[in-house]
């Protein structure tokens, strides 16, 4: 089992992933929302921890925020907020799961295994002909599957989920290569390797540049 855990608390982050480690359940770990996004937007998680109380936004928005962008991974919600309205709060904007601290880490790991076991329903996310179904990892465009590399998967997820918007190239760089970023060619060739598959054999582009900015998926009616 592969958990992303999000929380700003240290101490209590490093307890946490030391008994998951001691029950065989690695653990991805961000402190922030930002550093969240960076890896959730290029890997599936089989469960994601989340605090509410985090420097850089609530856990409720960022829930409502990734089930709206497809993130199939469930979502055990992790604070200190115990109200009924509360965690009412968390499920209406998908949360699978709610734990109130203090906790004990079994009943955490408890959870986790339950919520990780839930078959994800199909999430399926349209722009123009091109077609993602998360749930399976599979891209079809004019019904036809784009035969993806993991990195071209990761790159085009990031721009689907954020369509129309532009992605800046250094998001895609950090999201890629989080620990340290190679020469300014290497994403060149991933997003030309990219372009081959996704818009090459089709007479509509859908991957644009945005000069000194980065890239966007979406469709132009008007490309003159």
């Amino acid at each position: 089992m592969l958990v992303l855990l999000v929380e700003d608390n240290r101490l209590l982050a490093k307890n946490i992933i030391h008994y998951l480690e001691l029950n065989e359940i690695e653990c991805d770990y961000a402190e922030t929302l930002t550093q969240a996004e960076q890896l959730i937007f290029g890997l599936t998680f089989d469960a994601i921890i989340l605090d509410l109380n985090l420097p850089d936004g609530d856990g409720i928005t960022a829930c409502k925020k990734w089930k709206d962008q497809c993130i199939i991974s469930p979502i055990i919600m992790l604070t200190a907020r115990s109200t009924l309205q509360d965690r009412l709060s968390g499920f209406e904007v998908g949360a699978d799961d709610y734990l109130v601290k203090p906790f004990a880490m079994a009943e955490l790991v408890a959870r986790l295994r339950v919520v990780s076991q839930r078959r994800p329903s199909p999430k399926i996310l349209t722009i123009g002909d091109l077609e993602f179904d998360f749930a399976r990892h599979h891209v079809h465009r004019k019904g036809q599957l784009l035969l993806l590399s993991r990195t071209g998967w990761q790159i085009l997820t990031l721009l689907a989920r954020r369509s129309p918007e532009t992605v800046e190239r250094e998001e895609i760089e950090r999201m890629l290569w989080p620990d340290s970023l190679p020469d300014s060619d290497s994403l060149r060739s991933h997003i030309h390797l990219l372009r081959k598959i996704v818009d090459k054999p089709f007479e509509q582009k859908l991957i644009h540049t945005i000069r000194g900015i980065g890239l966007c998926l979406k469709v132009v009616t008007d490309e003159a």
